[in-house]
């Protein structure tokens, strides 16, 4: 019996220790399968965007903490808008996905300046007065912001997006543990992860790129 005790409390040690580290290590990669299910998301609404050829919406509602997938249908009109998927984030607490964190001085250095994501009031229906960071899929394989209307077609600009996705830090929520970016070219659609390293050497890059990208078709 004492050695049938000893054995299972062996056992009942490691199996603690073990759950122990498997809880930090999920910890460590929630960024990444964030950012992988929000590259997902775009690289399907690219893809439907050159194959319907129609406008394919994305959207990042951090007031609802949940990414979109929305077939605009008709141009010109807001009301035949189709729901294609919504997928949850997580809480803020684990995953950020807004502003780039203060321990992160710079975007990703892509063949051309793609700007943070500017997370705005949207003006689309069932999303509408929450904050948005709007991309939208066009059949040619540009991409272009919200626009200044429900339909879409005022003001809207090609435009690259840089999403930035972090773990925030236990001592200091502000700035990241772990940093993730997906860069999002206007002109061709290209879609890219981007991995932060913030203890790299003097001279070397902090952000290193995957080499998981998508363009579906751009150049």
């Amino acid at each position: 019996m004492i050695e049938l005790l000893i054995v299972m409390s062996i056992i009942t040690i490691m199996t603690a220790a073990s759950l122990f580290y498997l809880t930090a290590h999920q910890d460590l990669y929630e960024a990444e399968d964030e950012a992988l299910m929000i590259i997902d998301v775009l690289q399907e609404a690219r893809q439907r965007s050159l194959t319907q050829r129609e406008t394919i919406r994305v959207e990042i509602d951090i007031t609802d903490n949940v990414v979109r997938l929305i077939d605009e249908n008709s141009p010109g009109t807001a009301d035949d808008d189709t729901p294609i998927r919504e997928l949850a984030l997580r809480v803020q607490e684990k995953v950020t996905v807004n502003s780039r964190a203060d321990n992160v001085p710079d975007n990703p250095p892509e063949s051309s300046p793609v700007p943070s994501a500017q997370f705005r009031q949207s003006v689309y229906p069932g999303s509408e007065n929450n904050q948005v960071a709007t991309m939208r899929f066009q059949s040619n394989g540009t991409i272009i912001d919200a626009g200044s209307n429900a339909a879409g077609n005022t003001g809207a600009i090609s435009t690259g997006v840089t999403l930035h996705v972090w773990s925030p830090d236990k001592d200091n929520a502000s700035e990241a543990e772990v940093g993730r970016a997906i860069t999002i070219l206007g002109s061709t659609g290209s879609i890219r992860l981007w991995l932060y390293e913030p203890d790299a050497p003097t001279g070397s890059p902090h952000w290193l790129d995957s080499r998981r990208t998508s363009t579906y078709g751009g150049v």
